[in-house]
């Protein structure tokens, strides 16, 4: 098991973060619905409010496993892929690239890449109920990180 910038689960971190960069806007747009609250879920769908509530118990999470760093670091990982569509224009001048076009579903996708992101990293240190709600939209759209990796990598549940 290797201990890399993004913890024991390091391979399925690299794979996390290379399928994020290979996202079309149309499969962003889908995780953006897909993280509820914002467009196509009920902000008191009963999985809306038990991720919002795992979101808030994450950072403890990590905290007690060792691994603020690590979920710090794919955290700048995924905000340099938030942002990364941003472009500057002078004052007046709309920008009208397909990258600056991209902006806005990648800020509606960010809670659930986030979500995924931080998953990953803790995935062996969560209930299999909790990786499901965390993982659940992105393994729909992505695919599993954790499905080609090295068995010792595959993180079960708490």
């Amino acid at each position: 098991m290797t201990h890399g910038e993004f913890g024991p689960h390091d391979g399925a971190a690299d794979r996390f973060l290379d399928a994020l960069d290979r996202l079309d806007t149309p499969e962003i747009v889908a995780l953006g619905a897909a993280g509820g609250g914002v467009v196509g879920t009920d902000a008191l769908d009963p999985q809306v409010i038990a991720r919002a509530e795992l979101r808030l118990e994450l950072r403890e999470i990590a905290r007690r496993a060792g691994r603020l760093d690590a979920v710090r670091a794919i955290g700048r990982e995924v905000e340099r892929w938030a942002g990364s569509a941003q472009h500057w224009f002078p004052a007046g001048v709309a920008g009208t690239s397909e990258v600056a076009a991209s902006l806005g579903p990648r800020l509606a996708a960010l809670s659930i890449v986030l979500d995924a992101a931080y998953g990953v990293v803790l995935a062996d240190q969560l209930r299999e109920s909790e990786l499901t709600l965390l993982l659940g939209p992105w393994r729909d759209l992505a695919g599993d990180p954790f499905g080609l990796g090295d068995p010792d990598e595959a993180g079960g549940p708490r």
